[in-house]
């Protein structure tokens, strides 16, 4: 894996398409900021970004067919939340799809992307970018009841700050080639389900710009949020998901927020 570490930039994952644009990037890549001035988030969201958090984009050269992608964001999460609870003895939440919580606060936000060859239909380039909140205290107003610090509440003098980015943005960039190149459908299920604080939840999402509402009961092998409706005829009279009472949410298509 080649580092390459810049002060500030507009943002890791922008500049991991600029490189690959250039030619420059033949191997397996992490790029690291201190801090970015126009950080990306999912849905065109920006992501708030001050010197207090760990920046990092991963780039992984491939030749694979494009659907095989169908399932990266949701192993990054897998990837993160291990080493997040490896290097800090925390423990990790994923809320489905890609976000990571910590004492019920958002403390890591995922943005997955590729570079493609349509004509030939396949994935050349995975560029995964991770922002993680490290000690971050001051947020903007609209943050403030919903972000949160892997070291939130302790005593910044008694941490090394520089050493607990490093240990981590290496710990991920390592984890990553795992769970995304090896790792197996069964175990990779058995992780995200087993770390996800929504599955028996209420969730409202949005569909289509309409509010809907539901319990989400399970995670599918694409990485898919399997909803039972609130509205409907009522309970199945067997287990097969029909449906009239049952729907699959895939990535891009909602916003999901818990009942917690």
């Amino acid at each position: 894996m080649e580092y390459i570490h810049y002060a500030t930039i507009d943002s890791t994952n922008n500049e991991a398409k600029r490189l690959i644009s250039s030619g420059e990037i033949k191997e397996n890549t992490c790029l690291t900021a201190e801090r970015q001035s126009a950080g990306r988030g999912r849905q065109g969201k920006s992501f708030f970004s001050p010197d207090t958090g760990l920046y990092m984009t991963v780039v992984f050269p491939v030749d694979r067919p494009i659907s095989s992608q169908v399932t990266v964001t949701t192993r990054t999460a897998c990837a993160v939340a291990e080493a997040i609870e490896e290097c800090t003895g925390k423990q990790a939440g994923i809320k489905w799809v890609n976000d990571i919580y910590i004492n019920n606060k958002k403390c890591c936000g995922i943005l997955c992307e590729a570079v493609n060859d349509y004509e030939q239909g396949r994935l050349k380039y995975i560029i995964i970018g991770i922002g993680v909140n490290i000690y971050t205290r001051e947020w903007p107003e609209e943050l403030r009841n919903i972000a949160g610090s892997l070291v939130d509440g302790e005593n910044e003098e008694d941490i090394e700050i520089s050493g607990i980015k490093d240990k981590l943005c290496r710990s991920i960039a390592e984890k990553l080639e795992t769970w995304i190149f090896k790792t197996s459908e069964q175990e990779f299920l058995e992780y995200y389900k087993g770390h996800s604080i929504v599955l028996g939840k209420m969730i409202t999402f949005i569909e289509n710009g309409e509010s809907k509402e539901g319990c989400a009961v399970d995670i599918d092998e694409n990485g898919g949020l399997v909803v039972k409706l609130s509205e409907g005829t009522g309970v199945p009279d067997s287990d097969e998901k029909s449906e009239a009472l049952y729907k699959t949410l895939s990535s891009g298509e909602i916003s999901v927020k818990v009942h917690m």
